[in-house]
């Protein structure tokens, strides 16, 4: 039994046999003697270690840490193996729990520094062990705690170390298997489980210190693990930081068909113009990869963003060719410093700047994507240039004659492409209007021509062209209220009232016009002057019928009227205030007599011309200029 100085038992007992002779301790151990066998048992787990055949014995005795066993015959010493070997067998018999125990304890005996560099490699070997059984969550902690170069673990597994490393295992080796094919003895399900550890353990260890100065060792052997098993995780890899050695890397993704992935290398190390090049191969079929579905998309995207003019031109072609709607991307979503807006000549800016003119340049052959870019330019930023207006606003008419002239079911097509063109006409005022008229004359495009119209201040045309050829009352009103944006009341009310004058031109019985008419002083009367309104109705007309107009009239004249007396009040009661503030300034009288005396020359005031201070006193006016002149004489404000 075990017992401290306090006479406390802390451990469990040994189970001798029942006629021992002798023990000794030899830590950690205790040694015991009976008729027929020396047993060792340890002081660490209380369990029986070994056993040795000895008979005739009769004396065990520990003399000065050596223990001593006799016979009637002979004396005989035990002398026990080192630690070191005891723990390295333990190891290879696979009792790593055993070998752990024992090698804690011996840190009493061996010194720190030698002890700390042992144990490492203990906690290495039995790592190794766990692994070898495929006990992963147990090795990877006694590899943690062992620091092992991780370099160590991945020589296990063929060709994954990249060519450049310099890594020679340890000596005397840390277990006892040439790779993972031996380990695994050519079980496919087990390199399996062994491949999917090595790839979480690095993910684990790259970004913490154990990976200091080995990352281009572990970045590749990732990578060729994720490429190797199609995993997901290989694309976060290269687009991360990465120390992937680019040759050895770049043959492994070629091997496994992993072409997109190897573009994403070329780019990180600084070679886009390979990488296109690989993923232009893919989107043509030259080559077989399926990771994106969407490669000519993201392919769009990179040339937007990239910086390298030369390589953005030259696949610009390609790009447009794919698909003009999504190729003018790299245009349109281009981030604007890279985006040359400016007065130089062209040959002043670089041939493959991407000034407006050189991209129109280019897009000249793609119909689509130059009004794209035109939209771009016109709406989008807003560039208050005639040649862009004016170039849109042709392209879109182009497209709307085409299409009117086909007679296929373009209908919707047709409808958005007029509508474009019509809210540009309407919108800009930077396109040229003559030569776009010019255009449109002789064509059905009626409300386009009444648009220009209305741009050149010829109001009476347009009106005419909405009321008599488009019978269109309702467009005729709107382009009343849109052309009078931002204008004044006066000119609102006019374009109103020559809309009135087309409904009631002399002649003209027609009642649709009648009712045209009718409908718009009802439904505008604060548009009109009432008074003119009543000397253009024909006689015939009843006051029933424009009842609804004579009544906002009449509510918006009362409005006007006392609106205005309003406004007449509060200005009469503001110049009250005034005046009353004025009064107060005034303050007291004045009153002059002999006894009031000048501060300056104390002369009596004989002449009415003086200067008042806000304290009270009194000087002549030629006394206070005098004061005004002379610096040193006390200054005083003057009210």
């Amino acid at each position: 039994m075990f017992a401290t100085v306090d006479g406390i038992s802390q451990r469990a007992p040994v189970h001798w046999s029942e006629n021992v002779i002798g023990a000794a301790l030899c830590f950690p151990y205790v040694v015991a003697l009976d008729s027929e066998f020396i047993t060792v048992h340890s002081m660490l787990d209380q369990q029986l270690k070994q056993t040795l055949p000895f008979k005739e014995g009769h004396i065990l005795q520990d003399f000065e840490g050596k223990v001593i066993v006799a016979t009637n015959k002979g004396v005989y010493i035990l002398v026990p193996l080192p630690l070191e070997r005891q723990i390295q067998d333990l190891l290879t018999s696979h009792r790593v729990e055993e070998a752990l125990v024992l090698a804690k304890a011996a840190r009493r005996n061996i010194p720190k520094e030698k002890f700390q560099v042992m144990y490492k490699r203990i906690l290495q070997q039995a790592g190794f062990i766990h692994f070898a059984q495929l006990q992963f969550l147990e090795a990877k902690e006694l590899f943690r705690s062992g620091q092992l170069d991780v370099r160590e673990l991945i020589s296990l597994y063929p060709f994954l170390l990249p060519t450049s490393s310099s890594f020679i295992r340890s000596h005397p080796p840390l277990h006892e298997y040439a790779d993972l094919n031996q380990l695994t003895q050519g079980d496919q399900e087990k390199m399996t489980k062994c491949k999917r550890f090595l790839m979480s353990y690095l993910n684990e260890v790259r970004s913490t210190e154990v990976a200091n100065g080995y990352k281009e060792d572990i970045d590749t052997a990732l990578l060729k693990l994720y490429a190797e098993a199609n995993h997901e995780s290989l694309l976060d890899l290269l687009v991360s930081e990465n120390f992937c050695l680019l040759t050895d890397s770049a043959a492994w993704l070629e091997k496994h068909k992993k072409y997109f992935a190897l573009g994403l290398l070329y780019h990180y190390n600084g070679q886009d113009a390979a990488a296109l090049q690989l993923w232009v191969k893919i989107v043509n079929g030259d080559v077989q990869d399926s990771t994106r579905s969407d490669l000519y998309e993201y392919i769009v995207d990179f040339l937007t963003f990239c910086s390298d003019q030369e390589l953005v031109w030259k696949y610009a072609e390609w790009v447009l060719q794919k698909s003009e709607e999504v190729g003018v991307q790299i245009f349109t979503k281009r981030p604007l410093e890279d985006q040359i807006f400016t007065k130089r000549p062209l040959e002043d800016q670089g041939k493959n700047s991407f000034n407006p003119d050189n991209v129109m340049n280019c897009l000249n052959k793609y119909p689509k994507s130059l009004v794209k870019y035109l939209e771009y330019l016109v709406l989008d930023r807003k560039i208050e240039k005639e040649k862009y207006h004016t170039h849109l606003a042709v392209l879109y008419l182009e497209a709307v004659l085409q299409l009117k002239s086909v007679t296929t079911d373009n209908c919707a097509e047709l409808t958005e492409t007029q509508t474009k063109l019509r809210s540009l006409l309407q919108k800009s005022d930077f396109y040229r209007i003559h030569f776009i008229l010019d255009k449109i004359k002789g064509t059905d495009l009626h409300m386009e021509r009444a648009i220009l119209y209305g741009k050149l201040e010829e109001h009476d045309k347009a009106l005419h062209i909405l009321v008599h050829e488009l019978k269109d009352f309702s467009a005729a009103e709107d382009y009343c209220i849109w052309s009078s944006e931002s204008k004044d009341l006066p000119y609102r009310q006019r374009l109103f009232h020559m809309l009135l004058l087309v409904y009631l031109n002399p002649g003209s019985s027609d009642c649709e016009l009648v009712m045209a008419a009718v409908d718009l002083l009802n439904n505008h009367a604060a548009e009109f002057d009432a008074a003119r309104v009543l000397q253009l109705v024909p006689d015939s007309w009843s006051v029933q019928l424009l009842s609804p107009f004579l009544t906002r009239a009449m509510r918006e004249n009362i409005h006007t009227k006392r609106m205005t007396q309003i406004t007449l009040g509060l200005a009469k009661a503001e110049n009250l205030i005034y005046k009353h503030d004025k009064v107060k300034l005034k303050g007291s009288p004045i009153i002059l007599s002999d006894k009031k005396l000048c501060q300056v020359c104390q002369s009596p005031f004989c002449e009415p011309a003086f200067v008042r201070y806000p304290n009270g006193g009194m000087v002549h006016t030629h006394c206070a200029a005098k004061r005004l002149m002379n610096p040193n004489m006390t200054n005083h404000s003057q009210t």
